[in-house]
């Protein structure tokens, strides 16, 4: 059975040594190209009980493999043919590792003296040594590196290196059990200065190093177990603080505080794990230490269980009414996989375990949804094409293209105030009477509305396929002045004044977009507070960006938007300005009037549209939620400009409006949030703008 290090115990009533595991001549041992055998050593040791909460034998043994095989690891290539060698870590600390793969010549390049350059040149020793396997010549180097002279780089851009690599050496693996080597209190002194000295500039690598100082400490033998297992503790724990997305930091967590009895805490740390790392409960089902609480472990895997599907099941059961609606329309639907897996998902997926349950919610769901979705819009696509070539039906083609200028008056003309509100189909009885028609300046038909009486009553798209009801409001072209004067209180220093001209008209959606269009297109409600009237909430900027890019394929493949208008989200310069209305002041009204803020929100969202709308009709501009705009974060310029975009790269993007967790300071038209494009918050959703070619070339949304 492979040697899975983890797996090692620190049992009370004594075991084998750390030296002892590894050395154990009744484990074979792992070759690289052989991950399924790891796979099989983990599933032989789970009880057939604990094995059908987690999932089932054949999609959990391929789940392991794709995570240990060699070409999927997340290690470099020098470092994968290792990954096997030190299971207990997932490789996080290999994928430091003390810089395998930086080439010689950039290591040589941070050198600044003879003995920091002949570290480099022994370092390089060691770590092809380490590679192949010649742990002892290894060592050597290393101590050789550490003894050139105390003037090593100061700043730890080449001794933290040095430190990682020679811990790895002390502790042991596998493949190297050589008592002459294996140190595991010199591997934690090590691995602690390795920590030290990478903290600074390599904060990350400085977490996996004070992970493996906590292992290390955790195999000790010298009379005081309780006492190391604490250390171990204390190093994971702030490994975890330093870099809070390393998982392993967690499982390595709750093992320590398993083997010190403390089942309830460390069962606790583990509810809180990402989705995409439900494996590591895989991982602590078949710990020893995990073990000595089996029923306590069972008993959380199936409360887990039912909690979290309970969760999914509150999006997936609106989809699957959905699609059984499709299916009512296309019959043929019923009997392809992807409906099928979606609909049992549905019903509670009796047979499913949590792994499974999570692996395909967060990975195959949504694919399944796109082909059902796709399917049925295809289908339709299919069946009204057939009903105009039969005579059936008449295609409107509806606007199609005007002159420039012309455009703003004829989408007032489509709607009172410039909303596009029309749900109707492009087709219509071929005996129907149109109700009025569009003529252009030159008296010439330019489009023909058909009403909604009869229409939308026959040949509105079925239920849960309505994605064409956004109300927008046109924003004319014009210039206005972007930021806040050096009065405005609450000021920020990147609120400069300047002057911005957009020469471009572009729709703004009246509200911001709410769950029930989010879920029309997504899958997925991740909103904290649900309702269909609330903004949709804990959306990413890269979330809003791909619904603003299925909405816009899905209008055009319904011939609701002309080609070259596109929906997206604001840049900075069409937020301020729709929110201003070529105003200056901090809000647009009484703030308590137009937005739901930290002061009167009673620390929830509230359905759209419920506050004051400004001169342009547009609502929930300030407060409710902060709104996702399309610019990095940047300084503004001094001078006027035109049409502004932000930096065409950045770390940060913007959001503006405030929400309702926010004062009255950050919920100003020129107040600039910001955060990571990855960052999710119940304060945080979206608006998007609809917007078509430069001035010129015009054409207008077609309903």
């Amino acid at each position: 059975m492979p040697n899975l290090s983890w797996n090692f115990s620190r049992s009370p009533s004594g075991g084998p040594s750390w030296l002892e595991y590894l050395q154990d001549p009744a484990r074979s041992r792992v070759a690289i190209n052989e991950p399924a055998a790891v796979v099989q050593a983990l599933l032989d040791r789970l009880p057939a009980s604990t094995l059908r909460l987690i999932g089932s034998r054949e999609s959990l043994a391929a789940l392991l493999v794709s995570l240990v095989h060699p070409t999927n690891s997340l290690l470099d290539p020098s470092g994968m043919r290792l990954s096997a060698a030190f299971t207990w870590s997932r490789g996080e600390v290999l994928a430091s590792m003390g810089g395998m793969l930086v080439p010689m010549d950039e290591l040589m390049a941070q050198a600044r003296s003879p003995a920091e350059s002949e570290a480099v040149q022994l370092f390089q020793v060691a770590r092809e040594a380490f590679l192949e396997s010649y742990f002892t010549e290894s060592l050597e180097a290393l101590n050789g590196a550490l003894n050139t002279g105390s003037s090593l780089n100061a700043a730890g851009r080449l001794v933290w290196r040095i430190h990682l690599l020679r811990a790895l050496v002390l502790l042991g693996s596998v493949h190297n059990t050589d008592p002459r080597l294996i140190n595991p209190a010199q591997a934690e002194q090590s691995f602690l200065m390795a920590a030290r000295y990478a903290r600074s500039e390599y904060p990350l690598d400085a977490a996996r190093a004070l992970l493996g100082a906590g292992w290390a400490a955790y195999v000790q033998e010298n009379g005081e177990p309780d006492y190391r297992i604490r250390a171990a503790m204390t190093y994971t724990d702030e490994a975890h603080d330093l870099d809070d997305a390393l998982v392993e930091a967690q499982f390595q967590s709750a093992k320590f505080r398993m083997a010190r009895g403390e089942t309830d805490p460390a069962l606790h740390s583990l509810r809180w794990l990402p989705l995409k790392e439900r494996v590591v409960l895989l991982k602590a089902a078949a710990d020893a230490d995990f073990k000595r609480s089996a029923g306590k472990l069972e008993a959380f895997l199936s409360a887990l269980r039912e909690e979290q599907l309970t969760k999914i099941q509150t999006d997936v059961v609106p989809v699957a009414s959905r699609i059984r609606q499709w299916m009512g329309y296309c019959p043929e639907l019923a009997e392809t996989p992807a409906a099928q897996r979606l609909v049992d998902l549905a019903e509670g997926a009796p047979d499913r375990g949590l792994l499974d349950v999570h692996g395909y919610f967060g990975f195959g769901y949504r694919e399944d949804y796109s082909e059902l979705q796709e399917s049925f819009f295809e289908a339709r696509r299919t069946e009204i094409s057939e009903s105009i070539e039969t005579g059936d039906l008449v295609d409107d083609a509806g606007v199609l293209a005007t002159r420039s200028g012309e455009s703003a008056v004829l989408t007032e003309s489509l709607q009172p105030s410039g909303q596009i509100r029309d749900r109707h189909c492009r087709v219509h009885p071929a005996d129907q009477e149109p109700e009025y028609q569009f003529l252009n300046g030159l008296g010439e038909v330019i489009t023909t509305y058909w009403g909604t009486a009869g229409s939308q009553k026959q040949f509105q798209l079925p239920p849960g396929t309505d994605a064409t009801n956004w109300a927008a409001r046109w924003i004319p072209p014009g210039r206005f002045s972007m930021g806040s004067p050096i009065h405005e209180p609450g000021r920020e220093l990147d609120e400069v004044l300047h002057s911005v001209t957009l020469p471009d008209g572009f729709f703004f959606s009246e509200t911001p977009c709410t769950q029930g269009q989010w879920s029309l297109l997504m899958p997925h409600n991740p909103s904290k507070f649900r309702g269909a009237d609330l903004p949709v909430e804990q959306v990413s900027w890269d979330d809003a960006r791909e619904f603003a890019l299925k909405l816009t394929e899905f209008h055009h493949k319904m011939g609701l938007i002309s080609a070259g208008w596109r929906w997206d989200l604001p840049t900075e310069a069409q937020w301020e300005y729709a929110c201003r209305v070529r105003k200056s002041g901090a809000f647009c009204g009484p703030i308590d009037s137009v937005a739901w803020y930290q002061l009167n929100s009673q620390k929830r969202t509230h359905p759209v549209g419920a506050r004051q709308p400004n001169a342009w009709g547009l609502q929930d501009m300030h407060g409710n939620v902060a709104k996702w705009c399309l610019d990095w974060h940047g300084q503004y310029p001094f001078e006027a400009v035109t049409h502004p975009m932000g930096p065409a790269f950045g770390t940060f993007r913007v959001y503006r409006g405030g929400g309702w967790s926010d004062g009255a300071r950050c919920c100003r038209s020129a107040y600039r949030g910001r955060s990571v494009p990855d960052f999710r918050s119940s304060n945080i959703g979206f608006s998007l703008v609809l917007s078509g070619p430069p001035s010129g070339v015009v054409a207008a949304p077609t309903h």
